[in-house]
């Protein structure tokens, strides 16, 4: 809520204002609070935060891809080793999709 807060104000401050009041008495009447805000430097402050978060994204990318090779690799590896398990139970014959129909056509066709 602090931020949002903070945007709003920033930005009603930004949005230009028609009033009968000259330029003099709006410079006297300014706060302390919008003295702080005027001399802060925003232009540094936004080219620091873009540079953080361009940093931040690129390394969450690179996270990513690391995980997904970490996936890929492992799925490669479960995959190996039930195609092996499947060669031995086979007597060395590849498995196929129609093997179990033919399993089970043998058995209902023994009954």
């Amino acid at each position: 809520m602090l931020s949002l807060g903070t945007m709003i104000y920033l930005m009603a401050r930004a949005v230009p204002r028609i009033g009968d009041e000259s330029t003099e008495m709006t410079i006297k009447s300014k706060s302390k609070f919008d003295q702080l805000v005027n001399s802060l430097p925003m232009e540094k402050i936004d080219a620091f935060f873009n540079n953080f978060v361009e940093k931040l994204l690129r390394k969450l990318k690179l996270l990513s891809i690391k995980l997904d090779n970490f996936s890929t690799n492992y799925l490669d590896k479960v995959k190996k080793y039930k195609l092996n398990n499947n060669l031995q139970k086979n007597n060395g014959e590849k498995p196929s999709l129609f093997d179990k129909k033919k399993e089970e056509e043998s058995n209902t066709s023994s009954k």
